[in-house]
């Protein structure tokens, strides 16, 4: 069973991870690691709000399968979630990211660009939902 505090450390992991990649200017040479950092951020964040409002129980873990879709991350969250439309659809977008950056053929840069934005954008909502995820 993930804690709030794990589920934390690894968003800060993958979130430092992205921004090495950032500042030593490797987004694109590294996009796979990129794609995946941000995708499993993006679950975690995820977790961590679902925790926070007690809308899941303690052992309950969060997959980045569960966003393959938009019809299978309602069916997965039916519940009520505050900004649920959106948080879904930026779930379901960086899964798309995690697959197209993951597999096949190097893409652009503004793919990963992309990628990233949206795992920022997903991040703000979820801290104006839950508070600054930083040492909280």
């Amino acid at each position: 069973m993930t804690t709030i505090s794990e589920h934390k450390k690894n968003i800060q992991e993958f979130l430092d991870d992205i921004n090495e990649k950032i500042r030593a200017n490797l987004l694109v040479e590294r996009q796979k690691i990129v794609g995946f950092a941000a995708s499993e951020a993006a679950v975690n964040l995820f977790a961590v709000l679902l925790h926070a409002h007690h809308l899941v129980e303690p052992g309950f873990a969060v997959n980045h399968r569960y966003f393959a879709s938009e019809k299978i991350a309602e069916s997965r969250f039916s519940f009520p979630i505050p900004k649920k439309k959106e948080l879904l659809s930026l779930l379901v977008g960086q899964e798309q990211y995690r697959n197209e950056l993951c597999y096949g053929r190097a893409k652009e840069a503004a793919l990963v660009n992309s990628a990233v934005k949206n795992l920022y954008t997903l991040k703000r909502i979820i801290d104006e939902l839950v508070g600054d995820l930083h040492g909280k």
